[in-house]
């Protein structure tokens, strides 16, 4: 006796609600084996090879390449053995990671345990249309779900919107008009489909910018110093650790060992609740040659020497570029650094990459005519902009945090570095 198990899209990670199917590696009728790799997926973090989660025969396949699919929406399907009944899941499912939460003195209410989200109730897709349209979870737990045991569907969602109070948070809300229709569209210029990457990261950001209250704090960085210290050792450095010594890396190092001081700004928001994070893994923004962006994680950053955060910037980065990144090189970020100054710009206001509530934003640096002691003298500066989540960080702990980077960036030398050595 047969019988079939769905394939479903995993769940890449906290913030990825969908994937796009770049390639089948099995076609219908052909047998598979458990841990085969059944397809490819590209989401806005990665590419990763999906692999069977039984042995049987591929007879169904839902979505083909360039198909989106909602984390776990049913793709396809799997016939086994009636004996087999393995978990209706993919080996690429990625497991809750381990959080603690903590009493702070903020306006949240915090409690012992952590808002539990009712997986058999909400849907991957409702969840994903409810964070789009800034449904709160208290909201979503209000509905009246019409479907099997209580479970709210897409028309129970939709319905609610409907008949919500407060204004809706769409965009095309906002300014009060209708999608225009593709035809009218094709007559304004070329019409080019955003790619998935670019949607998901759309999504994100406009979800941030929905989610948490942003406010953006600048400080000037003299770097003087730092501009002399690599021009003197940057390519021994190189030679001895086969890794770049980087300004995104200097403030890595820095970072890391601040943010010990600042618990609240090491932190992610969820629901009424606010965790310190236990570990300090800084995520670095890397710009990708098709004009997308991921944010590779320097894992225990605050546990690394200096040379290994270059080495792993350096490795990172490369692995971004080459399309080669694992789902353990994009998680479990705790705080964000973008350096847009690589650019050419001076000065940004960065966005919070959730559920972070704090991200740091380097300039380039610049030769500026400075005062110092009564004379004008030109000084390599920096700009450090400092976005953070108004509702968990306030004003005075914002411009402390930033005033510690600042100060600990301007005292960087070779000792403090601990390339003496060098």
């Amino acid at each position: 006796m047969k019988k079939r198990v769905p394939i479903v899209m995993p769940q890449m990670g906290q913030s990825v609600a969908e994937g796009t199917i770049i390639a089948w590696q099995k076609k219908v009728g052909d047998a598979v084996q458990k841990d085969d790799v059944l397809m490819e997926i590209e989401t806005d973090k990665t590419n990763v090879e999906v692999e069977c989660a039984a042995t049987g025969t591929l007879v169904t396949c839902l979505k083909h390449a360039g198909d989106r699919a909602a984390a776990g929406e049913v793709i396809g399907h799997i016939e086994v053995e009636a004996a087999e009944e393995p978990a209706p899941k993919a080996h690429a499912a990625v497991p809750g990671g381990e959080a603690e939460v903590v009493s702070s003195h903020t306006q949240f209410n915090l409690v012992n345990d952590l808002p539990e989200i009712d997986r058999d109730r909400f849907s991957p897709y409702v969840m994903r249309l409810a964070m789009l349209n800034g449904v709160t979870l208290g909201e979503l737990q209000s509905i009246r779900g019409t479907g099997r045991g209580g479970r709210i569907s897409k028309s129970d969602l939709l319905q609610f919107l409907a008949r919500r109070p407060v204004g809706a948070h769409t965009v095309q809300a906002a300014l009060h008009t209708d999608a225009p229709a593709e035809e009218d569209l094709a007559t304004l210029g070329k019409v080019v489909p955003m790619t998935s990457i670019r949607r998901t990261i759309a999504d994100h950001m406009v979800q941030s910018i929905h989610t948490s209250a942003h406010v953006t704090m600048v400080h000037l960085v003299d770097v003087t110093h730092l501009v002399g210290l690599r021009e003197r050792i940057k390519d021994e450095f190189e030679r001895r650790f086969n890794a770049k010594l980087t300004y995104t890396g200097l403030l890595t190092f820095v970072t890391s060992r601040v943010l010990h001081d600042f618990p609240t700004i090491n932190a992610s928001v969820a629901g009424a609740n606010l965790i310190l994070r236990k570990d300090v893994n800084i995520g670095c923004a890397v710009a990708l040659p098709d004009e997308s962006l991921v944010v590779p994680v320097v894992q225990h950053a605050d546990r690394k020497s200096f040379p290994e955060i270059a080495q792993a910037l350096d490795r990172l980065i490369a692995r971004s570029r080459a399309r080669e990144l694992t789902r353990a090189d994009v998680e479990n970020g705790t705080f964000t650094i973008s350096n847009f100054g690589a650019f050419g710009s001076i000065i940004g206001t960065p966005i919070i990459n959730q559920p972070q509530v704090a991200i740091l934003g380097m300039g380039a640096v610049v030769k500026q005519p400075v005062v110092m002691e009564e004379q004008i003298v030109i000084r390599d500066r920096l700009y450090l902009s400092f976005s953070f989540d108004h509702r968990v960080i306030d004003g005075a702990m914002g411009g402390r945090f930033l005033n510690a980077i600042q100060k600990a960036t301007e005292k960087l030398d070779e000792k403090t570095l601990n390339l003496e050595t060098l």
